[in-house]
């Protein structure tokens, strides 16, 4: 064939190509434009210019301090992360800087700017600092993102923002707050929601809730800041420098540049400082109530039987060891603690007080929310109260007790072994399907754990007399979980 008529057939089938691509019912669809500027990331670190890693995978603009690294901050104008005001990038070590300088916050100092802390310890530092174990300096406490920002003896709360110490299932009883227990390292409320009263939700700090909150200025979209007391990201308050920039009730407090009332003022509940007084109240919640110092407030709730009841405080989260709120019958008689939270299913119907007060001598602002659903009825045992170790019943060798376990609920026995001789407890006739039961041995402050058993078919812990001769003991039986309702008995037993 000639080459011209070869020319011409490829031209042909060009144009049938090209005719039949535009009259196609699909039209192509465009390639999708990640922007001139953009860069693919999977983390922080392959972001230039203070940019950082978007949900998308491409490097962008930050939205909150929460996605910088713990020395920087999200610039408001810009959105992006710069280093925060003392910190520096000039050195890691003191070996990165002259001869007499210190590495403090990334900057060289001279000695007379620096704190040391030589055995590597917070306890070295003044307030508001930590030991930096690299270079043995005392720097601003940023918090922490991951375990290795902390100590040795510490550990991560990622949702907090901060290093807690770190406990292990022996020891919770020692590290942990009341309410918490010990899980993967750190003292949390709960693993889930399920484990939360009702109406409340598990939060990533590993603590009971209502709504979401914030710890830190991290957790919030710049320009906003985290108000701690209530867990709210607002807006920045105009900063007060002196009395004239408050109102005249109040005073201006300079160092948060806040106006603080002049004395402590009572809430529109007052006055309820007695059970007599209690508040009534229904499933509900109550913003803005303030305790005086030396104060308790008291709320009156009605309750059928099953009827579960949850109480939520809501205050400043580091204040929450000042807190402590309790749910009682109407003979006074408590029948739930904690701090921040209580939680109780009525085995009788009748009118309940809470009652909620704190130590110190400054006012607390809190709010307080009410929460009831239907639970599972429990009829407390003849042992109650016994829900801790000051409250702990006598176990006598030989004589069966008979118990009965609610929700949220732990039942303590105190036991004395002659010298020389061992002892066997056991815990027996519960259903397996109505939760298991964990029964343990503990030394007579309750602070360590000698032996635990958890069986479905009964569970038994026993010690020699090397280890249990002439000690008073304290046995412990609690739920696997917190929804746990189980009877029992419970016998001990002295062993040669």
């Amino acid at each position: 064939m000639p080459p011209t008529s070869c020319l011409a057939r490829g031209l042909r089938v060009l144009l049938v190509t090209a005719l039949l691509a535009a009259c196609s019912s699909e039209p192509a669809k465009p390639v999708p434009d990640a922007g001139p500027r953009a860069t693919a990331c999977e983390h922080r670190e392959d972001c230039e210019g203070g940019q950082v890693c978007g949900a998308e995978g491409f490097c962008g603009p930050c939205e909150s301090s929460g996605q910088c690294r713990l020395k920087e901050h999200c610039e408001v104008e810009s959105r992006v992360c710069t280093l925060r005001d003392g910190w520096g990038a000039d050195c890691t070590a003191s070996t990165d800087c002259a001869l007499g300088m210190w590495c403090r916050q990334g900057l060289c100092r001279a000695r007379p700017d620096v704190v040391l802390c030589p055995s590597g310890t917070r306890a070295e530092c003044p307030s508001g600092q930590r030991c930096n174990g690299v270079s043995l300096v005392c720097e601003e406490d940023l918090g922490c993102a991951e375990d290795a920002d902390c100590g040795a003896e510490e550990r991560c709360n990622t949702g907090l923002h901060a290093c807690v110490p770190r406990c292990t299932e022996a020891t919770a009883s020692r590290v942990c707050a009341s309410g918490e227990r010990c899980a993967d390292g750190r003292c949390v409320q709960c693993e889930a929601d399920a484990e939360c009263g009702p109406g409340l939700l598990c939060d990533a700090a590993g603590r009971c809730a209502a709504t979401p909150r914030c710890y830190s200025d991290r957790d919030c979209a710049v320009p906003l800041l985290c108000h701690v007391p209530s867990g709210a990201c607002l807006p920045r308050p105009p900063p007060c420098t002196s009395d004239d920039g408050c109102a005249a009730d109040q005073r201006c407090d300079v160092g948060t540049g806040t106006c603080v009332p002049r004395a402590c003022q009572p809430d529109t509940l007052e006055p309820n400082d007695t059970a007599a007084t209690a508040y009534a109240v229904s499933a509900s919640r109550y913003p803005g109530l303030t305790l005086c110092p030396d104060d308790a407030d008291h709320f009156s709730i009605s309750l059928e039987r099953g009827d579960q009841l949850g109480v939520n405080v809501e205050a400043d989260a580091f204040a929450e060891p000042a807190f402590s709120t309790s749910i009682q019958d109407a003979s006074g008689r408590v029948l739930a603690s904690g701090r921040f939270l209580a939680t109780h299913v009525a085995a009788v119907p009748g009118t309940y007080t809470v009652r909620i007060a704190a130590r110190g001598s400054e006012p607390r602002a809190y709010d307080v929310g009410f929460f009831l659903s239907r639970g599972t009825p429990c009829d407390d045992d003849l042992h109650e109260p016994n829900d801790t170790p000051g409250t702990a019943k006598a176990l006598s060798e030989g004589t069966p007790v008979e118990g009965m376990l609610c929700p949220r609920d732990q039942d303590y026995f105190r036991l004395t072994v002659p010298e020389g001789r061992g002892v066997r407890v056991s815990l027996s006739h519960y259903i397996a399907a109505n939760g298991l039961l964990r029964l343990c041995l503990l030394g007579a402050d309750a602070s360590s754990e000698l032996g635990c058993s958890t069986e479905p078919t009964g569970a038994v812990v026993s010690l020699p007399a090397s280890v249990a001769g002439g000690r008073a003991l304290t046995v412990r039986v609690t739920g696997d979980d917190a929804r746990a309702v189980n009877g029992y008995t419970l016998q001990g037993e002295l062993l040669p």
